[in-house]
């Protein structure tokens, strides 16, 4: 009798186990069950300054000017971002021949990405071309690829890097550049280079709406000297030897001179 009843039990233990695992398969037909995006699991979490909340700027934080030569890959945006009040990004390097900083058209390969990372991080972007025209034609070419792969970004400057001297008058070559990036509907135009070299080259830069002044002192990665020059500069560059969190190799570091002109240089966007 025992027997029999162990038997019976036995089978309605498992047509209710049967019954139970039949639900629970119909129910889990009825939930849709979403994977987890390995994707959005990988993305970093943007970090914002609160740069342009700060009504009284800490001016011993310096502007960083970037290019190709810094891969986005190696730099840790939000990091970065904390230690900076603005930065300069390259869109134009040399043209002719393809380098691992520009393509042979002269495009920068790391613009895009700089400008995006750093102005989602809210940090103010301005823009500069290594000028390297031989001709006037060649400077209003160059000048006309860089308005059309920057303007987009709304950068707050556009600036003429001029280290080279690559015309004989590199007055015309420079004002042909200026006046032709002008004429695009660049509105905020300034010049880059050393005094010696504007002088030397006898470039006037009274057309111009700014002058961001390379004087390096010693050296040293940190400030250490103001510019010997008469010039109304309102920013300098004062080593390529920088150090910040965020990049582990040597930066470009720049010194804005005052309250003003950072409003003029990075708060004034076009």
């Amino acid at each position: 009798m025992k027997s029999k009843m162990r038997r019976k039990l036995k089978a309605l233990g498992a047509v209710f186990f049967l019954a139970i695992m039949v639900g629970v398969i119909g129910l889990l037909g009825l939930v849709r069950i979403r994977p987890i995006s390995i994707s959005k699991l990988s993305e970093p979490k943007i970090v914002m300054s609160d740069i342009l909340n700060e009504k009284i700027l800490d001016l011993n934080k310096p502007v960083v000017d970037l290019s190709g030569w810094q891969p986005p890959n190696e730099i840790d945006y939000n990091t970065l971002s904390q230690h900076i009040i603005g930065a300069i990004i390259r869109v134009n390097g040399s043209y002719g021949q393809a380098d691992n900083s520009a393509n042979k058209h002269g495009e920068d390969t790391a613009y895009r990405t700089h400008i995006k990372q750093l102005q989602e991080r809210g940090i103010p972007v301005a823009v500069y071309a290594f000028v390297t025209g031989k001709t006037e034609a060649e400077m209003k070419k160059q000048a006309k690829d860089f308005y059309q792969r920057a303007s987009v970004y709304h950068p707050t400057y556009y600036w003429l890097d001029v280290e080279v001297t690559n015309m004989k008058n590199m007055n015309e070559g420079i004002e042909a550049f200026r006046s032709e990036l002008q004429k695009q509907g660049a509105k905020n135009i300034g010049i880059y280079a050393q005094d010696w070299f504007l002088k030397a080259n006898q470039i006037n830069v009274d057309k111009f709406d700014a002058i961001w002044i390379a004087a390096y002192g010693r050296n040293t990665g940190v400030w250490d000297a103001s510019p010997e020059t008469s010039l109304g500069y309102g920013v300098q560059q004062y080593t390529d030897k920088g150090s910040l969190p965020g990049y582990n190799g040597n930066l470009d570091l720049n010194m804005v001179l005052n309250q003003e002109s950072y409003n003029k240089l990075f708060k004034n966007k076009k």
